[in-house]
């Protein structure tokens, strides 16, 4: 039986999330079929709901984390800053590959803090950019690298302050006074800056937590977005050109 397209074009179509073409106000004797059965709109929206009230959720859960983050002496957050230890740990070596500190000592000192926050962004870079096979940005994802990239940024901010007084466990079990291992209390000596070790760990404190709660507000405003921007490209043009050449196809056959 061949499908009459006149009378098709005539129906309010859109695509669901998965690309299935529904018809919103079928007539008695014309069903548009793609790859078997069609969904109800219900069941379409479906999916978004959850996704949307699942990041939602997820954005409460950060919006904790950085809380608890911010008023723990450490800024510790359990998986998560023993994950960021090993990255830090990994910078340090990246700048210094087979022992050759290739770009001086000081870059290989600097370079665990340097990754441990530079490292979420690379992610964030990811997320932002659009890709052939995704429709769209992922904004929330992105947003949620950039909070990481800021809890890091908090954690170099509590060692850079702890830079006089020495008081943190290193990684080898001692203190930074018991310890000539001290990454920023190193740095600072070496840039003439260890006496201001408190004002600049206030400064990056500060943008950390600018950072965080930025990227948590963006985040709950692409949640909230999604359903709304994926129903817009479901009526995109090129959404509309994949509509004509599927029915082309159809009455072809």
């Amino acid at each position: 039986m061949q499908s009459r397209p006149n009378a098709v074009l005539k129906d309010a179509l859109r695509f669901t999330a998965g690309g299935v073409l529904i018809s919103m106000s079928p007539s008695s004797s014309d069903e548009v079929e793609m790859g078997g059965t069609s969904p109800s709109i219900g069941s379409a929206d479906s999916p978004r709901t959850l996704q949307k009230y699942g990041r939602l959720a997820l954005a409460a859960v950060l919006a904790l984390l950085a809380w608890s983050a911010f008023r723990n002496e450490y800024g510790y957050i359990p998986l998560l800053s023993d994950i960021d230890l090993a990255i830090h740990e990994f910078g340090h070596m990246l700048f210094m590959p087979f022992g050759i500190q290739f770009l001086g000592n000081t870059m290989m000192i600097l370079g665990g803090s340097l990754t441990q926050v530079a490292f979420p962004l690379i992610f964030f870079g990811y997320f932002l950019r659009k890709h052939d096979d995704a429709p769209r940005r992922d904004v929330f994802a992105a947003m949620v690298c950039l909070w990481w990239s800021g809890i890091n940024l908090l954690s170099v901010a509590i060692y850079c302050a702890d830079s006089r007084a020495g008081q943190l466990m290193l990684i080898d079990g001692s203190t930074g006074q018991e310890s000539d291992g001290h990454d920023w209390n190193n740095l600072l000596t070496r840039w003439g800056l260890l006496e201001h070790d408190t004002v600049i760990a206030r400064w990056m404190r500060a943008i950390a937590w600018l950072v965080c709660v930025g990227s948590i507000i963006v985040a709950v405003w692409s949640a909230l977005q999604q359903p709304r921007a994926e129903r817009r490209d479901n009526f995109s043009p090129s959404a509309l050109r994949d509509v004509h050449s599927t029915i082309g196809r159809d009455d072809a056959h």
